[in-house]
């Protein structure tokens, strides 16, 4: 099909919500009207004296949709792009018989988005579900404590370990197989130990306050315990008298060990992940992770031996040759568990995932219900949403959101979702993000994107981060 931008710039925007109804298959784009032949979803924008024509068509294999909008020619460009979001919204719904939960919503935070209006005005004006919307209150209501008491002038630390065990094959981050990474690996924890001194030095000399850490990836485990305990010597650069919040995604159960444990809770980390993604074996097979349900169990156990008493868990709702019955039973092995915190995704393929590219997806249906699963089942065992963000190309448009029990909500989690606090980011495609509270102003300076760039070029690594001074002055 052909998606044709006619007289508007509305592209972005409507491009998005046109493929939250399809699943992520090629489609043409034209700004061109004559393109409208064969099958093409029409998006149009006229004037005629003083007043301006919104129209959006279909047409499909004989069948056709129309719907248009005419208002005054003084109408603002914002208020013409929701009115076309939501005509389109409505051809699609009627077109396929389906509606997506969170209206003509695209972007990655709606609860951020959700705060600027009424109930009401969100059903009518966004087309958001009433399920969605008390969902975003309910997250609203839990961080306005946490928001209020970000202390003045502080920042996040996020450490960037790129690497994993195995690529999964619906995985879009930038990570490593092992296999091909080894060679370097001793180098990278050079390199990054050197980007996180200079970052430390930054942010004395700007007065910065270190509020939380976090180690990500990939899959932070994949170091050895030794490179490991080299990577956490180096935060003794940073002043973390006033850390209230140090995390490290142990992740894959395949890469977790008593003695990597014991090094991690010994630099002084509180909080982990053990991340299974589903408890069945069969579906592991299927992503292409090389380990066990057992295993995640054996993890977990040996985690909490070891002395951590905030453990997270994740797992995907949609992924492929999984089924409703089974993500169900994933849920209930890890609410048995009782980890303080459970984050459930709902499956995206982006183009550098491996799923993507397969001619045969086969992934499951019923995102939908697994995640309405999840929300009844949660709120029985006492959790509660804290955060929330959304992905293109998501199984039956849904999102992805953090559970926690009280008091064992993830700051970290938040402020980067809601773009609450700076983050100083060290690490192959590590991301730093600036925030001025005060003004709103938010900017991202980025890591080079693979390993052997960011090893290759590792002065521009440094050089990069000299415009956090600009920013601050």
């Amino acid at each position: 099909m052909t998606l044709i931008f006619c007289n508007h710039k509305f592209q972005y925007e409507i491009e998005r919500l046109f493929r939250s109804f399809f699943p992520p298959v090629k489609i043409a784009l034209s700004t061109d009207k004559a393109d409208a032949h064969g099958s093409y979803c029409l998006t149009e924008r006229s004037f005629d004296g003083d007043t301006v024509i919104l129209s959006v068509e279909l047409r499909e294999q004989g069948e056709q949709y129309c719907f248009s909008k005419t208002l005054p020619a003084d109408t603002s460009d914002k208020e013409q792009e929701r009115i076309m979001s939501v005509l389109l919204f409505k051809l699609l719904r009627e077109y396929t018989g389906r509606t997506m939960p969170w209206g003509i919503l695209t972007g990655v935070r709606p609860v951020k988005l959700l705060s600027q209006y009424g109930d009401g005005e969100a059903q009518e004006k966004l087309m958001v579900s009433r399920e969605k919307l008390e969902l975003a209150r309910t997250i609203e209501r839990i961080q306005q404590p946490m928001i209020a008491a970000i202390p003045k002038n502080s920042y996040s630390l996020y450490v960037s370990i790129p690497f994993c065990p195995t690529r999964c094959s619906y995985c879009s981050f930038v990570s490593h197989s092992v296999d091909k990474a080894a060679a370097r690996m001793d180098e990278y924890v050079q390199k990054l130990c050197e980007e996180m001194k200079r970052t430390a030095e930054i942010a004395k000399q700007l007065g910065l306050q270190l509020d939380t850490i976090y180690f990500g990836g990939g899959t932070p485990t994949t170091l050895s315990a030794e490179q490991l305990r080299t990577v956490f010597g180096t935060l003794d650069a940073f002043d973390c008298s006033y850390v209230r919040e140090f995390t490290v995604e142990a992740g894959r159960p395949d890469t977790i060990t008593r003695e990597k444990l014991e090094v991690i809770k010994s630099a002084g980390a509180d909080r982990i992940s053990v991340n299974p993604q589903t408890m069945r074996d069969s579906v592991l097979e299927a992503i292409g992770r090389r380990h066990t349900a057992a295993q995640t169990e054996e993890a977990y156990a040996l985690a909490r031996a070891v002395g951590f008493r905030c453990i997270n868990m994740d797992l995907i709702a949609g992924l492929p040759t999984d089924d409703v019955e089974g993500f169900r039973y994933s849920l209930d092995k890890v609410r048995a568990l009782a980890p303080e915190n459970i984050t459930v995704h709902s499956l995206s393929l982006k183009r550098a995932a491996t799923l993507f590219h397969e001619q045969d997806r086969k992934t499951a249906g019923g995102a939908a219900e697994m995640i309405d699963y999840t929300h009844v089942a949660l709120k029985q065992d006492g959790y509660a949403p804290y955060y929330l963000y959304r992905q293109k190309n998501t199984a039956d448009n849904q999102e992805n959101t953090g559970y926690a029990l009280p008091d064992t909500e993830s700051l970290y989690n938040m402020y980067i979702m809601e773009e609450l606090q700076t983050i100083l980011a060290v690490g192959a495609g590590a991301s730093t993000k600036l925030v001025d509270t005060a003004g709103g102003r938010i900017e991202r300076l980025t890591n080079h994107k693979f390993p052997y760039e960011y090893l290759d070029r590792f002065d521009n690594i440094l050089q990069l981060k000299e415009q956090i001074f600009d920013f601050f002055v």
